[in-house]
């Protein structure tokens, strides 16, 4: 018996695990948030702010484009989660499983590109305007469009519907094969260090830059300095730490149990890392509901003037 079957959790063919309850009310919660709050947020960037005036407002476009994709998925998770059974067949299967990965790191991508540009419209505000243009932001957005979708390929082989001889049912988003778990780690950690650490690393670095830009301008201001400018300051801080905060709540705890449960697969450690991995899934599938908070304050950074000649386009 191999070391995986020997220590597999919880293969009842009920559904009283706890990750059944746990995951059909998490997606149920991020589905009811996540839905009206993306939609809204598209919406005005669209026929309120116009995606023609603003780089800002194209990337949280498209932050909010990659939400929706993942949450009119969710639908289908609910189901599984709450049945234990998927008679759906396999292509129903692979989308919902493509479209959590294609969520995840299209929203990683596009959160240190708004992390970039408000450093280089706050440090470099009259050297950066020829890289801050519309053109450019949306030559970025499609490229990585264009490779989200190439990453989507191999991910989408690798969600396949599964047959649980044990339990004489369909699964789906779970019970992969030890070769699927094989090829699917080593994608693991590509993504993880190139979707993941590396735009975390750019985002920090671009939180200190600005703090300290910030303080060197609250510095050499005189007392004078507007309530509406130091309020500014505040929210644009705000922006960066919430960017943190949502690294540090969905995409770094759920790759670190990932990685860790695959290495465990694979019969690299003996500790079952399965409940802990159980629960960073869900909350790396909050960050639907948390990048209104991003949408929020990168608006509140972005000049008047571009509010004040955005004219609706619906």
């Amino acid at each position: 018996m191999s070391c995986n079957n020997a220590t597999v959790l919880n293969r009842s063919c009920d559904t009283s695990h706890f990750r059944y309850p746990l995951f059909a009310g998490t997606y149920s919660v991020v589905l009811a948030l996540g839905l009206p709050l993306n939609t809204v947020a598209l919406w005005t960037f669209v026929c309120r702010l116009g995606l023609t005036r603003s780089v800002p407002v194209i990337y949280m476009a498209n932050l909010a484009m990659s939400d929706l994709l993942f949450i009119l998925s969710l639908p289908l998770r609910i189901f599984y989660f709450s049945t234990g059974r998927w008679p759906l067949g396999n292509l129903a299967c692979m989308i919902p499983g493509t479209l959590f990965s294609v969520n995840l790191y299209s929203s990683s991508l596009f959160i240190t590109f708004i992390s970039v540009d408000r450093l280089l419209a706050v440090v470099y505000p009259l050297r950066s305007r020829p890289l801050r243009t519309v053109p450019i932001a949306w030559t970025i957005c499609t490229v990585v469009w264009l490779a989200i979708i190439a990453l989507a390929v191999p991910i989408a082989n690798n969600h396949p519907a599964n047959w649980d001889k044990h339990c004489e049912v369909w699964r789906c988003f779970e019970n992969y094969t030890e070769a699927e778990w094989h090829f699917g780690f080593y994608i693991l950690c590509l993504v993880t260090f190139l979707g993941i650490l590396v735009p975390f690393v750019i985002i920090v670095g671009c939180t200190v830059a600005v703090v300290k830009e910030l303080r060197s301008q609250n510095a050499s201001s005189s007392s004078s300095s507007t309530a509406e400018t130091l309020l500014k300051r505040y929210k644009m801080v705000k922006l960066f730490v919430f960017n943190l905060l949502i690294y540090a709540v969905c995409f770094i705890p759920f790759h670190v149990a990932f990685i860790l449960y695959g290495l465990h697969k694979l019969c690299f450690l003996k500790y079952n890392f399965f409940d802990f991995q159980t629960i960073t899934l869900c909350m790396a599938s909050s960050n639907s509901c948390l990048d209104p908070l991003i949408y929020y304050f990168s608006a509140m950074s972005v000049q008047r003037q571009n509010y004040k000649v955005a004219q609706s386009s619906c």
